[in-house]
């Protein structure tokens, strides 16, 4: 499969674009917190993902497709991670 320049172009923002959130996964990994994290902020990211990667699936852009699916995997860990890390503020008198 030859690449053309815009392809190209695509793949290596795609690089970018999708593991900009890879360090914010590391983080909670590392630190077991995730309170601070904003799950409405990986539910859209998530959904934009999705709807990208639909793009371009019907496009024929095989690095949508591709850096997409990508970011949808670490999206879909981040939110995991999210939900199994956040420790609910204590109840007063606890």
């Amino acid at each position: 499969m030859t690449l053309s320049p815009l392809e190209l172009l695509g793949f290596v923002a795609g690089l970018f674009g999708t593991f900009a959130s890879a360090p914010q996964a590391i983080k909670i990994i590392r630190t077991r917190q995730a309170r601070d994290v904003s799950l409405t902020t990986y539910l859209m990211a998530l959904t934009g993902s999705v709807l990208w990667g639909a793009y371009g699936w019907l496009g024929h852009a095989p690095s949508i497709i591709f850096w997409n699916g990508m970011a949808i995997m670490l999206f879909c860990a981040i939110i995991w991670l999210k939900l199994r890390h956040s420790v609910p503020d204590a109840a007063p008198g606890s």
